[in-house]
């Protein structure tokens, strides 16, 4: 079993790092090029709001899994890991964004799913050692 928390706690650490990650290239690139003149679909915010909101979410979700990993401040990772399942839902499926074919849905359902299982994954770190 100790093996098995272990994996689902490093799935949740690796699944959160890659998001985290994307976001923050994406707002970094963002700021960098100096051009905040972009809206994606399945995000609420648009512009520099857009920009600022990866970057703050990118830097947060690292953060979060440093944190839970040096064992610091664990709730911050469960925390991240149910707000982008949230975001993924509500910009994928709750919006009403229109896939291009059944392969990109498929593909989108599975990473929220991903997402879902990340979230379920990082309260492993609650459980108890005997």
């Amino acid at each position: 079993m100790k093996i098995l928390h272990a994996l689902m706690r490093f799935y949740s650490y690796l699944f959160t790092l890659f998001l985290s990650v994307f976001l923050t290239g994406f707002g970094v690139v963002a700021y960098i090029s100096g051009l905040h003149n972009w809206k994606l679909d399945t995000f609420i915010w648009t512009g520099e709001d857009l920009s600022k909101a990866m970057l703050i979410l990118g830097i947060l979700g690292g953060l979060s899994v440093l944190l839970a990993f040096f064992n610091i401040f664990k709730g911050l990772l469960p925390v991240m890991a149910l707000i982008f399942f949230g975001l993924m839902v509500y910009g994928f499926f709750y919006q009403g964004y229109r896939f291009a074919d059944a392969e990109t849905f498929q593909g989108t359902a599975a990473l929220a799913f991903g997402a879902l299982g990340s979230f379920f994954c990082s309260l492993m770190m609650f459980k108890r050692e005997r």
